[in-house]
């Protein structure tokens, strides 16, 4: 009696272990969807010297009416100030349906600048630009 009672102990502990790790293994499976299907919000933080302004906004012009025309995307916002040192601060936010299309957009725009023969990198060098770039997702709501 006491074999057959800690044979099924044994068992039922082997088949809950395997369904623990199934549903783990499930769970992540599903929060790697959840965030593939998540709005993102590409942020971007430029630090810009007042006298290159103005060669900054016309990009930045060009920039947003290029990706407003693009698949997934929803929205987009743009925000200023002018510093303690005198430089001007500009953050855009832009907000892309899901991954896949925000990822497809960083293409276009590339092969965009491609055509034009449009070199950011050395933009920014020129100009004295810095930039801080980063992805979001939306907080959970209380």
């Amino acid at each position: 009696m006491k074999t057959h009672l800690l044979i099924a102990i044994i068992v039922l502990a082997l088949f809950s272990s395997k369904t623990n790790a199934q549903s783990a293994t499930i769970n992540s499976h599903l929060e790697t969807k959840k965030s593939e299907n998540m709005k993102q919000i590409f942020i971007d933080k430029f630090i810009v010297p007042e006298k290159s302004k103005q060669e900054f906004l016309e990009r930045v012009n060009i920039n947003r009416n290029f990706i407003k025309n693009l698949n997934g995307f929803i929205k987009d916002e743009a925000y200023e100030r002018t510093d303690e040192h005198g430089n001007f601060i500009f953050m855009t936010i832009a907000v892309w349906e899901n991954e896949a299309v925000l990822k497809k957009a960083k293409e276009a725009v590339q092969s965009s600048y491609k055509k034009e023969g449009f070199d950011i990198a050395e933009m920014f060098a020129r100009l004295k630009i810095t930039m801080d770039r980063n992805i979001y997702k939306e907080s959970a709501k209380p």
